[in-house]
Protein backbone atom coordinates (compact mmCIF):
# COMPACT_ATOMS: atom_id res chain seq x y z
CA UNK A 1 0.00 0.00 0.00
CA UNK A 2 1.59 3.38 -1.06
CA UNK A 3 1.60 6.39 0.91
CA UNK A 4 -1.49 8.06 -1.06
CA UNK A 5 -3.58 4.86 -0.61
CA UNK A 6 -2.70 4.85 3.46
CA UNK A 7 -3.82 8.23 4.13
CA UNK A 8 -6.87 8.21 1.82
CA UNK A 9 -8.19 5.31 3.85
CA UNK A 10 -7.34 6.59 7.46
CA UNK A 11 -9.41 9.69 6.39
CA UNK A 12 -12.30 7.91 5.41
CA UNK A 13 -11.99 5.04 7.99
CA UNK A 14 -13.23 6.27 11.89
CA UNK A 15 -10.37 6.60 14.05
CA UNK A 16 -10.84 3.02 16.15
CA UNK A 17 -11.18 1.02 13.66
CA UNK A 18 -8.11 2.40 12.04
CA UNK A 19 -6.43 1.67 15.01
CA UNK A 20 -7.76 -1.43 15.19
CA UNK A 21 -6.72 -2.46 11.51
CA UNK A 22 -2.89 -0.85 12.44
CA UNK A 23 -2.82 -3.45 15.61
CA UNK A 24 -3.75 -6.69 13.79
CA UNK A 25 -1.68 -5.54 10.77
CA UNK A 26 1.36 -5.58 13.22
CA UNK A 27 0.54 -8.70 15.23
CA UNK A 28 -0.06 -10.63 11.69
CA UNK A 29 3.55 -9.45 10.43
CA UNK A 30 4.96 -10.42 13.56
CA UNK A 31 3.64 -13.98 13.79
CA UNK A 32 4.65 -14.00 10.46
CA UNK A 33 8.33 -12.89 10.54
CA UNK A 34 8.38 -15.53 14.24
CA UNK A 35 7.62 -18.14 11.93
CA UNK A 36 10.96 -18.02 10.13
CA UNK A 37 13.01 -17.85 12.90
CA UNK A 38 15.38 -20.58 13.84
CA UNK A 39 18.47 -22.60 13.51
CA UNK A 40 20.00 -21.75 10.15
CA UNK A 41 22.19 -23.20 7.30
CA UNK A 42 25.55 -22.28 6.52
CA UNK A 43 24.14 -21.20 2.90
CA UNK A 44 22.04 -18.45 5.33
CA UNK A 45 25.07 -17.26 6.56
CA UNK A 46 26.98 -17.16 3.62
CA UNK A 47 24.67 -14.84 2.23
CA UNK A 48 24.22 -12.55 4.87
CA UNK A 49 28.47 -12.64 5.51
CA UNK A 50 28.38 -11.88 1.27
CA UNK A 51 26.54 -8.66 1.44
CA UNK A 52 26.61 -6.74 4.76
CA UNK A 53 29.28 -4.25 5.53
CA UNK A 54 29.16 -4.67 9.59
CA UNK A 55 31.25 -7.47 9.04
CA UNK A 56 33.56 -5.74 7.47
CA UNK A 57 34.33 -2.85 9.68
CA UNK A 58 37.26 -2.31 11.73
CA UNK A 59 36.77 -3.87 14.86
CA UNK A 60 37.01 -0.54 16.74
CA UNK A 61 33.74 0.56 14.22
CA UNK A 62 31.98 -2.44 15.37
CA UNK A 63 28.59 -2.46 17.70
CA UNK A 64 30.12 -5.34 19.58
CA UNK A 65 33.62 -3.43 20.27
CA UNK A 66 32.28 -2.12 24.16
CA UNK A 67 31.83 -5.85 24.66
CA UNK A 68 34.73 -6.82 23.58
CA UNK A 69 37.21 -4.70 24.90
CA UNK A 70 35.37 -5.74 28.54
CA UNK A 71 35.96 -9.50 27.31
CA UNK A 72 39.46 -8.95 26.45
CA UNK A 73 40.51 -7.22 29.50
CA UNK A 74 38.95 -10.44 31.33
CA UNK A 75 41.02 -13.08 29.45
CA UNK A 76 44.23 -11.27 30.13
CA UNK A 77 43.08 -10.49 34.03
CA UNK A 78 42.92 -14.17 34.13
CA UNK A 79 46.47 -14.89 32.47
CA UNK A 80 44.41 -17.25 29.65
CA UNK A 81 46.99 -17.56 26.88
CA UNK A 82 45.04 -20.64 24.16
CA UNK A 83 41.40 -19.55 23.11
CA UNK A 84 38.93 -21.34 21.08
CA UNK A 85 36.29 -19.14 19.88
CA UNK A 86 33.11 -20.95 18.61
CA UNK A 87 30.64 -18.85 16.35
CA UNK A 88 33.71 -16.35 15.69
CA UNK A 89 32.27 -14.43 13.04
CA UNK A 90 34.52 -12.83 10.22
CA UNK A 91 37.81 -12.31 12.27
CA UNK A 92 37.12 -8.64 14.13
CA UNK A 93 37.18 -9.70 17.69
CA UNK A 94 40.63 -12.15 16.63
CA UNK A 95 42.08 -9.07 15.33
CA UNK A 96 41.58 -7.07 18.51
CA UNK A 97 42.99 -9.89 20.28
CA UNK A 98 46.02 -10.51 17.93
CA UNK A 99 46.62 -6.78 18.15
CA UNK A 100 46.59 -7.41 22.33
CA UNK A 101 49.29 -9.59 21.49
CA UNK A 102 48.11 -13.10 21.80
CA UNK A 103 49.58 -15.75 19.94
CA UNK A 104 47.50 -19.10 20.59
CA UNK A 105 43.66 -18.74 18.69
CA UNK A 106 41.40 -21.30 16.92
CA UNK A 107 38.13 -19.56 15.36
CA UNK A 108 35.33 -22.00 14.43
CA UNK A 109 32.51 -20.81 11.97
CA UNK A 110 29.94 -22.97 9.64
CA UNK A 111 30.32 -20.39 7.49
CA UNK A 112 33.01 -20.65 4.75
CA UNK A 113 32.26 -16.90 3.73
CA UNK A 114 32.70 -16.39 7.43
CA UNK A 115 36.23 -18.00 7.58
CA UNK A 116 36.95 -16.79 4.17
CA UNK A 117 36.38 -12.89 5.54
CA UNK A 118 38.74 -14.21 9.08
CA UNK A 119 41.66 -15.80 7.41
CA UNK A 120 41.61 -11.96 5.13
CA UNK A 121 41.59 -9.78 8.21
CA UNK A 122 44.09 -11.59 10.56
CA UNK A 123 46.22 -14.29 8.50
CA UNK A 124 48.40 -14.71 11.63
CA UNK A 125 45.87 -17.12 13.46
CA UNK A 126 44.07 -19.97 12.30
CA UNK A 127 40.52 -20.76 10.93
CA UNK A 128 38.26 -23.65 10.26
CA UNK A 129 35.09 -24.08 9.17
CA UNK A 130 33.44 -26.50 11.03
CA UNK A 131 30.24 -27.37 12.65
CA UNK A 132 30.48 -27.96 16.29
CA UNK A 133 28.16 -30.57 16.32
CA UNK A 134 29.68 -32.61 13.19
CA UNK A 135 33.43 -32.16 14.98
CA UNK A 136 35.68 -33.02 17.87
CA UNK A 137 37.55 -29.82 17.78
CA UNK A 138 36.58 -29.25 21.65
CA UNK A 139 37.73 -33.17 22.55
CA UNK A 140 40.77 -32.90 21.52
CA UNK A 141 42.30 -29.48 20.72
CA UNK A 142 44.02 -27.57 23.70
CA UNK A 143 42.22 -24.91 25.01
CA UNK A 144 42.13 -22.63 28.43
CA UNK A 145 39.68 -20.21 27.11
CA UNK A 146 36.12 -21.03 25.46
CA UNK A 147 34.54 -17.90 23.83
CA UNK A 148 31.35 -18.12 22.54
CA UNK A 149 29.85 -14.79 21.64
CA UNK A 150 26.42 -14.56 19.76
CA UNK A 151 26.54 -17.94 19.45
CA UNK A 152 24.12 -20.07 21.69
CA UNK A 153 21.17 -17.90 20.54
CA UNK A 154 21.49 -19.45 16.97
CA UNK A 155 21.55 -22.73 18.48
CA UNK A 156 18.55 -25.46 19.56
CA UNK A 157 20.93 -27.79 21.29
CA UNK A 158 23.48 -24.92 22.58
CA UNK A 159 23.17 -27.29 26.11
CA UNK A 160 24.83 -30.05 23.94
CA UNK A 161 27.73 -27.90 23.03
CA UNK A 162 28.70 -26.75 26.35
CA UNK A 163 28.55 -30.51 27.72
CA UNK A 164 31.38 -31.40 25.10
CA UNK A 165 33.62 -28.06 27.03
CA UNK A 166 37.04 -29.64 28.94
CA UNK A 167 36.11 -29.43 32.50
CA UNK A 168 38.67 -26.41 34.09
CA UNK A 169 38.04 -24.65 31.08
CA UNK A 170 37.35 -21.02 31.33
CA UNK A 171 34.32 -19.75 29.17
CA UNK A 172 33.15 -16.36 27.98
CA UNK A 173 29.78 -16.10 26.18
CA UNK A 174 27.59 -13.14 25.38
CA UNK A 175 23.60 -13.55 24.67
CA UNK A 176 21.00 -11.14 23.84
CA UNK A 177 17.75 -10.00 24.86
CA UNK A 178 16.31 -9.30 21.28
CA UNK A 179 14.86 -11.77 18.27
CA UNK A 180 16.17 -12.06 15.26
CA UNK A 181 15.66 -14.36 12.46
CA UNK A 182 18.18 -16.62 13.04
CA UNK A 183 17.41 -16.83 16.83
CA UNK A 184 16.18 -20.00 18.04
CA UNK A 185 15.88 -17.86 21.64
CA UNK A 186 16.43 -14.55 23.59
CA UNK A 187 16.35 -13.78 27.22
CA UNK A 188 14.49 -11.18 28.91
CA UNK A 189 16.34 -11.12 32.54
CA UNK A 190 19.59 -11.79 34.07
CA UNK A 191 17.84 -14.59 36.15
CA UNK A 192 16.75 -16.70 32.73
CA UNK A 193 20.52 -16.61 31.58
CA UNK A 194 21.56 -18.10 34.69
CA UNK A 195 18.32 -21.12 34.99
CA UNK A 196 19.98 -22.25 31.38
CA UNK A 197 23.80 -21.67 31.67
CA UNK A 198 24.67 -21.92 35.44
CA UNK A 199 24.59 -25.69 36.12
CA UNK A 200 27.25 -25.96 33.74
CA UNK A 201 29.62 -23.97 35.34
CA UNK A 202 31.04 -22.82 38.62
CA UNK A 203 32.15 -19.47 39.64
CA UNK A 204 29.43 -18.28 37.24
CA UNK A 205 28.62 -15.16 36.87
CA UNK A 206 26.59 -13.03 34.43
CA UNK A 207 26.30 -9.40 33.61
CA UNK A 208 24.02 -6.65 31.78
CA UNK A 209 25.15 -4.65 29.12
CA UNK A 210 22.80 -1.86 27.31
CA UNK A 211 23.92 -1.60 23.78
CA UNK A 212 21.69 1.16 22.61
CA UNK A 213 19.74 3.79 23.69
CA UNK A 214 17.00 1.56 22.28
CA UNK A 215 16.89 -1.10 25.33
CA UNK A 216 19.10 -3.78 23.22
CA UNK A 217 20.81 -5.41 25.83
CA UNK A 218 23.70 -7.97 25.91
CA UNK A 219 24.18 -10.32 28.76
CA UNK A 220 27.75 -11.46 29.59
CA UNK A 221 28.95 -14.62 31.12
CA UNK A 222 31.78 -16.11 32.38
CA UNK A 223 32.37 -19.49 34.29
CA UNK A 224 34.83 -22.66 34.89
CA UNK A 225 33.21 -25.85 33.57
CA UNK A 226 32.52 -28.04 35.15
Amino acid sequence: MNVGTKMFVREITPPFIFRGMRHLFHVLSSRNRQETWGEKPAEWYDALYEVSAEYRKHYSQSEYYFLWTVLVDRIMRYGLSNILDIGCGPGQFATLLYEKGFKQYCGIDLSPKCIELAKGKCASFEFIVADIFNTNVLKVRDYDCLVALEFLEHVEDDLAVLHKVRSGTRFFGSVPNFPYDSHVRHFTSLNQVRDRYEPHFSSFQVDKFLGDPKGKIFYVMEGIKR
